[in-house]
């Protein structure tokens, strides 16, 4: 952050000590507006600290003149005139170099604030984006979550699928099995009773034609035997 300053009477690089006192017969003329970056602040400093102190030895030297002199009164006046312009001038000038220090120091403390702003937000913008990320993952692995426990039910159902197919194969398989068996007790069941009649029919027959024969009958035919009945 550049700061522009207003230099009082000349550049502080620009006064020697040992000028001091042509500065005081110097009309001070304000200069344009011109920027005390790269001024180096102590050095200015023992640059007005050499010139206070050429001034006030040059103020005491000064004193001594005026005692040989007539008019010693107006001789020290003068003199304590030009030291105090002199130390006004001076002063002027390390109020311009102490704001010009005290705005240094401001800009440090601003560009360091600035920084630690710029380096907290981007600590912030690098913790959202993880935030951001780690929400996705959840978001991703619960539906990886609810996909396997889809994909497992799936997997339940076509066991059990598989399982009620093989149950139903085999209970139709014996429901098979059992209306052979039953079609096969009761085709037995029918031979038996048709023998049954039939005996019975022959043993009428015999009976009859013995009777209208005058005859002995002739033997029955053999009744079926238990073990010849369906089971």
């Amino acid at each position: 952050m550049k700061k522009i300053f207003i230099l009082s009477a000349f550049c502080l690089c620009q006064t020697p000590p040992l000028f001091a006192w042509q500065a005081v017969n110097t009309p001070v003329v304000l200069p344009a507006e011109q920027s005390m970056q790269g001024i180096n602040v102590e050095e200015e400093r023992a640059r007005i600290k050499s010139a206070r102190d050429a001034a006030t030895q040059e103020y005491k030297d000064t004193l001594k003149a005026c005692y040989q002199q007539i008019m010693v009164s107006n001789c020290k006046m003068d003199a304590q005139q030009k030291k105090i312009e002199i130390d006004n001038d001076l002063r002027r000038k390390e109020i311009l170099l102490n704001a010009y220090q005290r705005q240094q120091v401001t800009d440090k403390a601003l560009q360091t604030i600035e920084e630690k702003q710029s380096a907290e937000k981007q600590t912030d913008a690098e913790d959202k984006r993880i935030e951001f990320h780690n929400t996705y993952l959840d978001k991703l692995q619960e539906n990886l979550d609810k996909n396997e426990k889809y994909l497992q039910q799936q997997e339940e159902i076509e066991a059990n699928r598989e399982k009620y197919e093989k149950r139903m194969a085999e209970i139709k398989e014996r429901q098979r099995r059992q209306q052979e068996k039953a079609a096969e007790v009761a085709k037995k069941r029918a031979d038996y009773q048709r023998k049954l009649d039939e005996a019975e029919k022959h043993r009428q027959q015999v009976e009859a034609d013995s009777a209208n024969r005058k005859q002995p009958p002739e033997p029955p035919l053999p009744t079926p035997r238990p073990e010849d009945m369906p089971k």
